[in-house]
């Protein structure tokens, strides 16, 4: 028997397939559509928690996605918080199982750091193409890590108007390097970034806010939040008043049953806690379709909350793995070691 050849992408390979954002806008969207189309065979997320204030997490994330992909896979990646500051490394990493769902041989094995940053991104954009004001012009930006950037890279490709970004960081330096990254990349096209002081200073009269961080407090007030803003909750923990999320006129989030198993983020608490109703929340995929409303008008609040499924994983590496075919990139590997 002949081995069986699969082809590994480092994080060069990935990036030299030429992937872009509005790759994994596309891969996502998809992914939303065939969730809700129930097209996905798609477990729960585990959690290998090794003490996720001192150390860190590994998360082991399987799916099946039909219709034009066709194909299953598993993201297996560590978040560990101290990375950057203890040790010089990423605070997340990753690798990606792709596989034949009629044979189930490996078709490619693939860093996933850099794609798991851009989806996570892509699935705000998704959100603000669907529920933000297409006339926004304002993003508050709270938290200025790598994730920020490729958030607010999807908010500039689907709210092309945005002219202002308000960045909030505890490390002040931190959000004053983020801000000339933006302005270098995106002030010829008319959108500038400045850091402020502190969060009422980025989030007052946002139009889009973005929370990003690791905290487990409420950081944003929900008197700051203003009538027609989209807020995009993409932390693990809370970021925000419990009010930020009662008082919208709309709560969405990728997947409910995904989000009540998780239990730590902000709509698992309330519905805990008997603060919202989980039959009053959302999907996206829903919206998507077309089969549930998203924004109405534009003085509408809604508040978005994605957990990140793997259906997005696979959805946006199946496409890298394609265009690592039809470039010849990568490596091929045999899986036995055996003569080819």
């Amino acid at each position: 028997m002949e081995d069986i050849e699969f082809l590994y992408l480092n994080q060069r390979d990935v990036q030299a397939t030429g992937v872009t954002m509005e790759t994994a806008l596309e891969a996502v969207e998809d992914a939303f559509r065939l969730h809700h189309q129930g097209r996905v065979n798609l477990p729960y997320k585990t959690v290998l928690d090794l003490g996720e204030r001192e150390r860190g997490r590994g998360n082991a994330m399987p799916a099946y996605v039909g219709g034009e992909y066709d194909v299953f896979g598993i993201k297996w990646i560590a978040g560990f918080p101290h990375n950057p500051t203890k040790f010089g490394l990423p605070r997340g990493t990753g690798l990606f199982i792709l596989n034949d769902s009629w044979n189930g041989i490996p078709l490619a094995v693939m860093d996933c750091t850099f794609l798991s940053a851009m989806r996570t991104g892509a699935v705000t954009g998704v959100g603000a193409k669907y529920l933000a004001r297409a006339d926004s012009q304002s993003v508050a930006m709270i938290g200025a890590g790598v994730q920020a950037r490729t958030q607010l890279e999807a908010l500039t490709i689907v709210l092309p108007g945005l002219k202002e970004v308000r960045t909030y960081d505890i490390r002040r330096e931190t959000a004053e390097g983020f801000a000339r990254e933006v302005n270098s990349r995106y002030g010829s096209k008319g959108l500038n970034a400045k850091a402020v002081g502190s969060p009422e200073e980025a989030v007052q009269e946002a139009d889009i806010v973005v929370t990003v961080t690791v905290a487990d407090e409420p950081i944003v007030k929900d008197r700051w939040m203003k009538r027609g803003s989209f807020f995009a909750a993409v932390g693990s923990y809370q970021e925000e008043e419990f009010e930020v999320i009662t008082n919208s006129d709309r709560v969405v989030v990728d997947g409910i049953e995904h989000v009540l198993h998780r239990e730590t983020p902000v709509v698992a608490l309330m519905i805990q806690q008997g603060k919202i109703n989980r039959e009053d929340i959302l999907e996206l995929g829903a919206i998507v379709c077309g089969d549930q409303p998203g924004r109405t008008n534009p003085e509408q609040r809604i508040f978005f909350s994605p957990i990140g499924m793997a259906i997005e994983d696979v959805c946006l590496c199946h496409r890298v793995y394609k265009l690592a075919l039809a470039k010849g990139g990568g490596t091929k590997l045999c899986l036995f070691g055996r003569d080819v």
